[in-house]
């Protein structure tokens, strides 16, 4: 598997652009994979919204004695450029933790998604993002920020919520970041 290396001080933003034009170019052969019978990740289908559990205000907790993060009950959770869920033109992250690990997507509506698997370390969420046309694997990580909409809240054991920089806390997940999920987590348990 090739390992080709992503500058870290590129923001998320500019990531899911260049995954954005990627899957742009590579839309017609999509297409024709999911044609012939194959299976196509580029195609994503609208899909209802249902409730999150466990409802969250955040996904991340941080551990404001030592500064370091920590994740906290597993579950599923959403982030988003904008606070609404599927907006065409917005990036979106759809993540399950699982303990100390989360696996997810990160995606734009109704385009391709790329999967993705990591964990906290410090105070950024460090991923290892797998190209779903290409299967090179490349890191990148996301800073994790304190979230003063929610700092009031008592959380056991000194726990701060905290967010993605850059992102929004969504409380509903579509089926189709459902679907995403369990396709990401087949792909990273390879």
């Amino acid at each position: 598997m090739m390992i080709a290396p992503v500058p870290q001080s590129r923001s998320l933003t500019s990531l899911l652009k260049r995954l954005s034009n990627l899957s742009r170019h590579l839309t017609a052969l999509s297409m024709l994979v999911a044609g012939c019978g194959g299976v196509g990740l580029a195609l994503a289908a609208p899909a209802q919204a249902a409730p999150l559990t466990p409802a969250i205000s955040m996904g991340l907790a941080q551990n404001a004695a030592t500064s370091n993060a920590v994740f906290p009950a597993p579950g599923q959770y959403l982030f988003g450029q904008v606070p609404e869920p599927d907006q065409v033109g917005q990036g979106y992250i759809v993540m399950e933790t699982t303990g100390d690990r989360v696996y997810g997507a990160l995606y734009y509506p109704s385009s391709s998604f790329d999967c993705f698997q990591g964990q906290v370390q410090g105070n950024e969420l460090a991923m290892t993002i797998i190209n779903s046309y290409s299967q090179e694997a490349y890191p990148f990580s996301i800073a994790l920020v304190a979230d003063s909409t929610v700092a009031a809240q008592q959380l056991p054991d000194g726990l701060t919520p905290v967010s993605l920089s850059g992102f929004h806390a969504i409380d509903t997940l579509t089926d189709n970041d459902l679907r995403m999920l369990s396709v990401c987590k087949a792909a990273v348990e390879e």
